[in-house]
């Protein structure tokens, strides 16, 4: 088994991993009618699997902020905005205008579904976008989520919390109000799905009460795998009836599944094919819209899905991995917003940095 790397969170990347999996098979039976996987069965499976790979990244993405920030905090009794901007900032953004490059300078967006990718807007307004810049809906909604978590975060962690309460009861009834007036992206609008993202983000404030429950509950692989079967099945049933009222269970089903992944550490999760896939899962996602939805030249799987992980490979490897360097490398300098007297927390360092 490859070495594990101190900073990142066990199973996280072979989640990661297992979420890609689930979109590329999205597109795979969707757009290759020659292939032995487009069947009428797999697309209708594939459909709700692909947007369930999708919310799980957003369970992930609020559970790994919210724990750097509550590190942070911890460690120096304050957030700094600054450097949660230039880090997510570099993490984001060279893989990103590569990408939106390679499609302006290949592609015929407009200029106004080129300003939809830029300002990550695409989520309100998806049926508009450019197809090869659509799948940027979900990025778009992470940047939404980044620009307004942190200030919450670093003013008062108490109305923090209670705002992922809120977001939890008020986003369903957000999509079925939705769904009722006729509005046909209630499953993608940022203010709508914020429920998956909080979902996360409530992971990481009862972590410790969490995996407390989990070793209880699920002590052994064979409960661990019924309980992910579960969490896979509800979230596919209830996105094919349209149960939009209840679908925000599926987040906490998948909060309390990645909590169990991170304690039982299953090598499966953590090393080999799964945790590379999750690794590239960036870039993958990125990359694999043109390659697996688009029609044009050597249009059979076999050829286009090698093709999208070369893609991703080249970007992690010369793009995302040396401007990560370079961050680590560059001097700390950031705005920061310091915690109220009452809420600073014990500034005893943490036993598990992160690195997202």
């Amino acid at each position: 088994m490859a070495k594990q790397d101190g900073k990142r969170i066990p199973s996280l990347d072979g989640l990661r991993g297992l979420s890609i999996v689930a979109v590329l098979f999205t597109h795979i039976t969707s757009h290759f009618p020659h292939s032995i996987l487009h069947v009428r069965f797999l697309r209708m499976v594939s459909a709700g699997l692909g947007y369930f790979g999708v919310t799980t990244f957003f369970v992930i993405s609020g559970f790994l902020i919210t724990k750097l920030l509550l590190n942070e905090r911890e460690r120096t009794g304050r957030v700094s905005l600054g450097g949660f901007y230039r880090r997510r900032a570099v993490r984001i953004l060279p893989a990103f205008l590569l990408y939106v490059a390679f499609v302006v300078y290949f592609g015929h967006p407009t200029v106004v579904q080129q300003l939809y990718a830029l300002t990550f807007t695409t989520s309100f307004a998806f049926e508009h976008a450019y197809r090869p810049l659509q799948q940027l809906w979900s990025l778009s909604v992470e940047e939404q989520f980044y620009l307004v978590w942190p200030l919450l975060m670093a003013r008062n962690l108490l109305n923090a919390r209670r705002a992922c309460w809120w977001a939890m009861i008020a986003c369903p009834v957000l999509r079925l109000l939705l769904k009722l007036y006729g509005y046909r992206g209630y499953s993608i609008l940022g203010p709508a799905i914020l429920d998956s993202l909080a979902a996360g983000c409530l992971l990481a404030f009862y972590h410790d009460k969490v995996r407390n429950w989990v070793r209880r509950l699920l002590p052994s692989g064979l409960f661990f795998v019924c309980a992910c079967i579960a969490t896979v099945c509800v979230a596919l049933v209830l996105y094919r009836l349209g149960v939009v009222l209840l679908f925000g269970v599926v987040p906490c089903m998948l909060a309390a599944t990645i909590a169990a992944a991170i304690e039982r550490k299953d090598p499966v999760l953590n090393a080999g094919p799964l945790a590379w896939s999750g690794r590239l899962s960036y870039s993958l996602y990125l990359w694999q819209q043109p390659m697996l939805l688009m029609d044009g030249p050597l249009d059979v799987v076999a050829v286009r899905l090698p093709l999208a992980f070369l893609a991703a490979l080249i970007s992690y490897r010369f793009v995302e991995q040396p401007a990560l360097r370079m961050l680590a490398r560059a001097p700390r300098q950031s705005v920061t917003i310091y915690a109220p007297p009452e809420e600073v927390p014990d500034t005893s360092p943490c036993s598990s940095p992160l690195n997202s």
